[in-house]
């Protein structure tokens, strides 16, 4: 009758095991599902933008390119994915990427370029990129995120005024007395022009920068150091060739400032006309604004990516009752680390563990610094008072953990992950078995005495 009711104890205790493993399954069902979910709306967000978003290797192969980007080229993801955006850049711009990149390391992560593509068409289009490199724990470059727009517009329009500029320089020695096509010129032009002697002071100002100053006519008669209080290079530095250009603060009748895109030439006035300075501004507070968007749009990106890892790579799996684990997959630096430990610690107290299986089978390499946050985390869990037992140390890893000089006695070490399960949950019925003797010890003496055992 014993073996029976031991049998019926086992099977009943099998039944609850069989639903705590149901259970569990449903719960990483809802997490997968969830993490589809999350994906599914950083993969939305990341399609909605209308700027070009792409990733790619060291040597240049496309990983990823959102619906825009593949807009822009006229190509479908399969033609541009496992490819070179090389084919989509002129051979003479090639180099001023290669150039960009070169500059990214860990001191300097982040940085913006402009360059010429290639469009489907074949025509010959410019883009401002930001290029950010994501590194490994070591530091080096594991892939590149971009976040480019399309500005040939902006780049036609500054090589048209600078075609301006070069008209003036060449014109002004000429023509310096033509000043009626010069006056119809600028006030056709939407950036700011103006006319200062060569000590700055401002005799014409076109209706654009007049508007531009919030001054009005009173701009005339100003000097440029009234205007743009950081010019003094404007007025001694034009250098050999006559010109300077810069930017900017243009101050404000309020106290406050516009950043401008100041282009200062020296005109020679020829015979009997002295010389004067030819000045161009362009407000650029619709660009820095556009810039700012960008950055936070990619600083959002990245959040969003970082939190979804965040979530994903410190997952905690309760086994039974008091007994968790911990799976760790992938690289482990010290942000990481110190988010396992968080809830690893966490974990122990909610589910009152009186084991932790902590699983290193997915970990690729095992450095001092990996080596270091797992006992660590060994020491604060025994503190809580639970037993740490730690699987999946492959050859190398344990090769590596021998030549550190890390010692791991403090802790069960198992080969395989169900290795360690099979031995907590042995440990948790033994556990509670002694529990449940304590607290009947009459029906402990009983049993003992029908096994020939004597007490302690």
């Amino acid at each position: 009758m014993t073996d029976v009711a031991g049998l019926q104890a086992e099977v009943e205790a099998l039944r609850r095991r069989n639903a705590e493993l149901e259970a569990l399954l449903a719960e990483k069902q809802g997490l997968e599902e969830a993490l589809r979910a999350s994906e599914a709306r950083y993969r939305a967000i990341l399609e909605d933008q209308t700027e070009l978003i792409c990733r790619f290797r060291s040597d240049g192969t496309l990983t990823y390119v959102n619906e825009a980007y593949c807009r822009y080229f006229g190509k479908t993801r399969d033609e541009l994915i496992g490819r070179s955006f090389a084919q989509l850049i002129p051979e003479e711009d090639q180099g001023i990427m290669a150039q960009t990149l070169a500059r990214l390391g860990p001191e300097m992560p982040l940085t913006s370029s402009e360059h010429r593509v290639i469009r489907a068409d074949g025509s010959v289009a410019w883009q401002r990129w930001t290029d950010r490199a994501l590194f490994d724990e070591a530091g080096n470059v594991v892939e590149y995120q971009s976040v480019g727009a399309d500005v040939t517009e902006r780049r036609l329009a500054e090589d048209e005024v600078r075609r301006l500029n070069a008209e003036l320089r060449r014109d002004a020695v000429e023509r310096s007395g033509e000043l009626r096509n010069f006056h119809a010129l600028a006030e056709s032009m939407p950036d700011g022009v103006a006319l200062a002697r060569l000590d700055g002071e401002i005799f014409y100002a076109n209706q654009a920068y007049q508007q531009l100053s919030g001054l009005g006519p009173d701009l005339i008669g100003r000097t440029l150091l009234e205007v743009h209080p950081d010019a003094h290079p404007a007025l001694t530095g034009t250098g050999e060739e006559g010109c300077y250009e810069e930017e900017l603060a243009l101050l404000l009748p309020d106290g406050g400032a516009l950043p401008c895109e100041v282009s200062v030439l020296r005109v020679e006035g020829g015979e009997g006309v002295p010389p004067a300075l030819a000045v161009l501004a362009r407000d650029l507070s619709a660009k820095k604004r556009a810039e700012s968007e960008r950055a936070a749009l990619q600083a959002q990106v990245i959040e969003a990516q970082q939190s979804v890892i965040r979530e994903l790579s410190t997952p905690l799996l309760p086994l039974a009752d008091h007994v968790v684990a911990m799976p760790l997959i992938g690289v482990i630096d010290s942000g990481r680390a110190a988010a396992a430990l968080e809830t690893l610690l966490s974990g122990v107290v909610t589910h009152q563990a009186s084991t932790v299986v902590l699983d290193v089978t997915g970990v690729s390499v095992v450095d001092s610094q990996v080596a270091d946050a797992i006992l660590r985390a060994a020491r604060a869990v025994r503190l809580l008072g639970a037993e740490v037992v730690l699987t999946g140390i492959q050859p190398h890893v344990a090769q590596t953990l021998v030549t550190l000089g890390i010692e791991v006695t403090d802790m069960v070490t198992l080969r395989a992950l169900k290795d360690g399960i099979a031995y907590a949950l042995r440990n948790e019925r033994r556990r509670q078995a002694a529990s449940a003797a304590r607290r009947t010890p009459g029906r402990a003496e009983e049993g003992r005495a029908r096994s020939g055992q004597t007490p302690p």
